[in-house]
């Protein structure tokens, strides 16, 4: 690497870590284990001053460990942080700038387990989250790499798992491998959002998940000789400078990481070392005790041996991929802290570590230095690439935001600190969504909206909780103007706006706008032209799209209820009910619209009505919006005798579930079907009267 030295020292200071390559050491004859729990802040910890916690592994480890007062991540998220930590580069060095629509190439960048299981070590991770999940990059240099399965409950419950359940399955991969040396890395997720209890509680059970992982080592012989290093990707802003959560500005509360170094057989056990260092520095420490050669493009030092001060570089593009934002960089020293972005900012932050008060204007000279140590690193931005739907939904599950805004061509960009306020705005809205309360959800983005028109999350949320209230018009102008806002975006809409239209009885546009999401979401894609076909009455096609879908495991069922419908049509009930429960009892336990009405439809068929509306009862409780499981339960109600008030009084219910003229309309064909011509036609008086008030 070139070490030409800037005119300003701290430049130079900065690019010099990127050049000392400390001399091999003898290698550690234990195993090495570096375990990270995500979004733990370094002053939430005991062993670093909390006086609030309890967390007694994690300080036991720190009475065997040399302790860093004052380390720091490159970046608030996750998937960026961790890929600095394996790699000691920055970022923008390793291409990874954002959790989602990045990969990391380690065929290009060597890793810390590349680096061991080229010297023989077995190399195994196991990991507590989607946002680590193997395709990201990160499983290519590992031998053994566990990580949350599909087939959870929910969107949240494939996205993370408990992290006593990824020590044991840690454990178990370490059993098989003890008799040579290893390196296993282990990711525990509990502080990250969304929190079973409070964050102190779930630091609490991190630490508690910390102890088991020791205690497994300790069992098997292997603690005393290992060199087990524990830290974080990043912090949690928890409300300081307005931000809850993590990802958006960069101030210390989500930047500030621990990090506790325990070496073989008690070496230099509770030392404490406070110059400033960078999660960068994890790699050149490990291979400095381990004798490894590193590449020269490698940053960092090795702290348990350089004694000398580097600046610590930190940059977010969560903003401007997200919410459309201007990008931050950042830079700190041992004495200033500088924000790079629309306002410049310099805080003291040896005598303000809070960052409180801006001293930009009172320190010009060493603004400048800071901003010109800054401009002499590459920084240049690459856009993410286009995420799959079950990328976008397993990230929107822990809590991300998973759209995208594109820039405006010129123009400046707004500073994230100035609009921070939205992003908590956006996410009581989203809480609105998640508690079924969508016509609250609707206020509330719209008040967004007018304030930020260019919040691509917050316009498709409102479509959803459109489309979920039956509005259907107004959700498909939502949609276009969030493919306005992001049009490399437009494909990830095209299947919600496909489905849209095929409710409206417009098979041909949804077909259209369900062939674009074809490259980007086939599963979905075919699912939708699946149902596009039945409704036009092309039971080949429809067959053949529905057989296409369920290549997609998580299609299965949705694309069984399709394949049933097709024999129905085709005149076969019977067989049309076995391989829908076939496919039921084969995903039992997935909730999936449309199932029990399609079972209903079949068993009404079949004349067997009691069964059918106890079919349609289940549809409507998990499903209150689906209108056509209401119109078939009025039907069934009248086949077996009821009065006419009793399909009356659903259909009523049926417009309070779903209101609109759409549903209108279906009232009244179902009471003609039924022989209620005056009925009827208040109904359809009622749906021009809706129509009418648009």
């Amino acid at each position: 690497m070139r070490c030409a030295l800037l005119a300003p020292p701290l430049a130079a200071a900065l690019l010099a870590a990127g050049c000392a390559r400390a001399a091999p050491r003898a290698e550690v004859p234990g195993p090495v284990v570096l375990v990270s729990i995500d979004t733990l802040r370094a002053d939430r910890l005991p062993a670093y001053g909390y006086a609030h916690g309890a967390t007694p592994h994690v300080d036991a480890l720190r009475r065997d460990a040399v302790l860093h007062a004052a380390v720091f991540s490159h970046c608030p998220l996750t998937l960026p942080s961790h890929a600095s930590m394996l790699t000691g580069l920055l970022p923008a060095a390793h291409g990874v700038r954002n959790n989602l629509g990045y990969r990391l190439d380690t065929s290009l960048h060597a890793t810390l387990p590349g680096l061991l299981r080229a010297r023989g070590y077995a190399t195994g991770a196991a990991v507590s989250a989607y946002v680590l999940r193997g395709a990201s990059g990160l499983r290519e240099p590992f031998d053994f790499y566990d990580e949350p399965a599909a087939g959870g409950s929910s969107a949240l419950g494939e996205a993370q798992r408990a992290g006593a359940e990824t020590v044991s399955r840690a454990l178990g991969w370490v059993e098989s491998v003890r008799a040579r040396p290893f390196f296993l890395f282990v990711h525990l997720y509990e502080p990250h959002a969304p929190h079973e209890g409070g964050y102190d509680a779930e630091v609490m059970r991190a630490d508690a998940a910390v102890g088991e992982l020791v205690a497994g080592l300790r069992r098997l012989g292997l603690y005393d000789a290992a060199l087990l290093v524990l830290t974080s990707d990043h912090g949690e802003g928890l409300g300081d400078h307005g931000e809850d959560e993590h990802g958006i500005l960069l101030y210390r509360e989500t930047l500030q990481v621990p990090l506790l170094i325990k070496l073989p057989h008690g070496q230099r056990k509770g030392e404490t070392l406070r110059r400033t260092a960078g999660l960068v520095d994890l790699l050149p420490t490990v291979g400095a005790r381990l004798g490894l050669a590193l590449p020269e493009a490698v940053r960092g030092r090795d702290l348990l041996h350089d004694g000398a001060a580097s600046a610590v570089a930190a940059e977010t593009y969560y903003p401007r991929i997200h919410l459309g934002w201007s990008e931050l960089r950042s830079l700190r020293d041992e004495r200033y802290y500088y924000v790079a972005g629309p306002r410049p900012e310099l805080y003291d932050w040896a005598r303000d570590p809070g960052e409180t008060t801006d001293v930009a204007g009172s320190a010009p000279a060493v603004a400048r230095a800071m901003q010109a140590a800054l401009d002499a690193q590459a920084a240049g931005f690459t856009p993410p690439s286009r995420a799959t739907a079950e990328e976008r939904e397993r990230l929107q599950a822990l809590g991300y935001l998973a759209g995208g805004v594109e820039a405006p061509p010129g123009g400046d960009l707004p500073n994230p600190r100035d609009r921070i306020h939205l992003r908590a705005r956006l996410k009581e809205a989203l809480a609105f969504t998640r508690e079924g309360r969508d016509a609250r959800a609707v206020e509330a983005l719209r008040a967004l909206l007018a304030e930020d028109p260019r919040l691509f999350d917050a316009q498709v949320e409102l479509a959803a909780a459109l489309a979920r209230l039956g509005r259907v018009d107004e959700a498909l102008a939502a949609y276009a103007a969030a493919a306005r806002t992001s049009p490399s975006m437009a494909g990830s809409l095209a299947v919600s706006t496909a489905r849209l239209h095929l409710e409206r009885g417009d098979p041909a546009r949804a077909r259209a706008h369900a062939e674009q999401a074809l490259a980007s979401d086939p599963g979905p894609a075919h699912e939708v032209l699946a149902r596009a076909a039945l409704a036009t009455g092309d039971l080949p096609r429809a067959d053949s799209e529905a057989r296409a879908a369920a290549a997609d495991p998580a299609l299965a069922l949705p694309a069984a209820v399709v394949l049933a419908e097709v024999r129905s049509r085709r005149g076969d009930a019977a067989g049309g009910l076995a391989l829908l429960d076939e496919a039921r009892a084969r995903h039992a336990g997935a909730a999936v619209p449309s199932v029990q009405f399609v079972r209903g439809d079949l068993l009404a068929r079949l004349g067997r009505h009691a069964e059918a509306e106890a079919a349609f009862r289940a549809e409507i409780a998990a499903f209150p919006g689906n209108a056509r499981a209401y119109a078939s339960l009025a039907i069934v109600s009248a086949l077996q005798g009821r009065p006419l008030a009793e399909s009356r009084a659903l259909l009523e219910t049926m417009q309070r579930a779903r209101p609109g003229n759409e549903t209108a309309l279906l009232a009244a064909k179902t009471l003609d079907f039924i022989g209620d011509a005056p009925g009827a036609a208040g109904w359809r008086r009622r749906a021009g009267a809706l129509e009418g008030a648009r």
